[in-house]
């Protein structure tokens, strides 16, 4: 398994957006631990995400070595090799919870109890593959890309959604996958909201300000044709490296970022329901009419017209 990534395993790739991500939670636990506790190397087969409560691990992922403390949170990917021991003297308490982005339907769910917790641990030094479960689809986010180790500035806000999934997941009352999906939702969203500003840049990217100055002049300039590799230069970076870092900050590449903005501006002024489909094409960029129809309906799924309709407002003229 040394040097093992995700697409050694997964036979197929699927991306989600925040508008799509629906978690399926599949096992949450608080665990304790003392100085006997570890992880031989080993693969998962969906997510896990670690808070840390009490104490200190020494854990791998992807060969990268980690000292994770109380307050830390691990994000574990599916099909990336991880293990984990706890330093001689000390002890570990944590919450964990196992979950896909995506409920992938019955063909690809497991038991977590099978296929995690039956497992001796202590006295293996890998868990071998199983080969069924790398035919899951490998399910990753399309607008941000997650770090494996984040050092929480206010990790008790988080502490009682975590709590919130145990109680739910041990008390199973009617409609519990549910509460547990919305109970994620939020832990997804306290996770981005510790990461990312509210523009959706990356808090620790090298050239986060040159990044959100860039996004800032592309609400001011919403109407205008707007030429990146000016304002490339204008920052005194290279076309290409400027795109590069831009997607690095914010999952988007200029121009599917441009476009988001400006498709969220025609939405808004669709909802206030006085201006016609042309003028709202002209007001966020759009000269060409067809051309905005046909870009809102790529990344809408509906015309202009019928969303417009779908809002149960006057239609446009």
């Amino acid at each position: 398994m040394e040097g093992a990534r995700a697409m050694d395993y997964s036979s197929e790739q699927m991306d989600v957006d925040f508008s799509n991500l629906a978690p399926y939670v599949r096992f949450v636990q608080k665990y304790e631990g003392d100085d006997t506790y570890k992880l031989p190397r080993r693969i998962i087969y969906d997510y896990e995400i670690v808070l840390v409560l009490q104490g200190k691990w020494i854990y791998t992922i992807d060969n990268q070595g980690y000292e994770v403390n109380a307050g830390d949170m691990l994000i574990v990917p599916p099909y990336i090799q991880h293990s984990c021991y706890v330093p001689k003297g000390e002890s570990i308490q944590y919450y964990a919870i196992h979950f896909d982005l995506v409920y992938l339907g019955k063909k690809f769910d497991f038991s977590a109890d099978e296929i995690y917790n039956s497992v001796d641990y202590q006295h293996i030094d890998f868990v071998p593959v199983d080969d069924e479960l790398t035919e899951r689809p490998l399910v990753e986010f399309s607008e941000v890309k997650l770090p494996y180790w984040v050092q929480l500035k206010e990790p008790f806000l988080v502490v009682s959604h975590f709590q919130e999934a145990l109680t739910t997941f041990t008390e199973k009352p009617y409609g519990y996958m549910i509460s547990l999906r919305c109970t994620m939702l939020k832990i997804i969203g306290f996770i981005l909201k510790e990461l990312t500003t509210s523009n959706g840049v990356d808090k620790q990217h090298s050239h986060q300000e040159e990044v959100t100055a860039t996004i800032q002049y592309m609400y001011e300039h919403l109407t205008e044709e707007i030429d990146f590799n000016d304002i490339a230069h204008s920052l005194f970076l290279s076309p290409n490296y400027f795109r590069t870092l831009f997607k690095q900050a914010t999952g988007k590449s200029t121009v599917e970022y441009l476009t988001s903005i400006r498709l969220e501006k025609a939405k808004a002024l669709m909802q206030a329901g006085n201006l016609t489909i042309k003028a709202i094409s002209e007001a966020v960029g759009y000269n060409d009419l067809q051309y905005f129809s046909k870009t809102f309906k790529k990344f809408e799924g509906l015309s202009p017209k019928g969303y417009v309709h779908s809002l149960s407002i006057h239609p446009l003229r």
